[in-house]
Parts: C-alpha cells; structure tokens; sequence
C-alpha cells in the first residue's frame, strides 16, 4: 500500500524506515523501541491539558438525564380501604415519602398508618431500592398501625 500511497499523494519513504528483516534485529535499541516512543507520546499527552475531554472523546460516556423527570420512576398501587391509587417514586426515595404521599390521599395521618408489601410491612427508613421485589406496577397495603 505505500509504493500505491507514495505514487498518489507522492510521498517517499521516511529516511528510518526498515525494509529488511536482517537490518531490523540489528538496529533495535531499548531507548528508540516503539514501546518508548508510545509511552512518551502517553506522557506528553497527560502533561499538556485536560486528559478528561480527551478520553471523553474516545470513549463518551452514556447519556445523563438533564431533568430529574427523566429519571426512572416506579409505579406503585397503594390499597387503602378498597381504593386504590398509583404513585410515581424514584428507587432511591425513603419509604416514608410514599407513606406520606398515601396518607395524604387516604386523609390519614402518618404516624397511625404503616405499608405492608406481601405481608411483609416496610420499613420507613429504607429506600424503594432496598426491597428488590417491589417492582413496577406492585401492591402495597396502607393499614392501620397496631
């Protein structure tokens, strides 16, 4: 491909160039080996700027949400009383966010009412991600607290 190369763009080969094997076993010294060369050209690519917004170039990185609407948001069917309704929460939001936002609906006051998830009640204090089974379109039961 160079003679087809050098014949379109007329290039020659550079001075350094090896063309035979025999001259190349003989000629290879550690400080000129490409290994060094790489490393060098590594270094000097680090020391000269923002290796961030290189790298960010290489590889992008997967695409952030700008707005926190974006996010993934599960829904979950509260119970209460026969009646039922759907909240949006986020995986990473407390329980007691969604105990509040039930009572509000159910006009209950939080601190007599606690959610139960397949008999199982949840704990406030823990986020929507900590219950693996409670997943996109799950029944939950706001009961009264004993």
């Amino acid at each position: 491909m160079g003679g087809l190369y050098s014949l379109i763009f007329g290039e020659e080969h550079p001075p350094n160039e090896v063309t035979d094997v025999q001259q190349a076993k003989g000629s290879i010294s550690p400080e000129s080996s490409p290994a060094n060369s790489v490393n060098e050209g590594n270094l000097s690519l680090i020391q000269d700027g923002d290796v961030t917004q290189r790298t960010d170039a290489i590889f992008p990185s997967p695409v952030k949400p700008d707005h926190i609407d974006d996010v993934d948001k599960k829904n979950i069917y509260v119970i209460c009383a026969g009646k039922s309704k759907e909240f949006f929460t986020f995986p990473l939001e407390n329980i007691s966010v969604l105990l509040e936002e039930a009572c509000d609906w159910a006009r209950k006051k939080p601190q007599n009412m606690k959610l139960v998830f397949e008999g199982v009640e949840l704990d406030a204090m823990k986020t929507v991600s900590e219950y693996p089974r409670l997943r996109r379109g799950s029944k939950v039961n706001l009961i009264r607290a004993s």
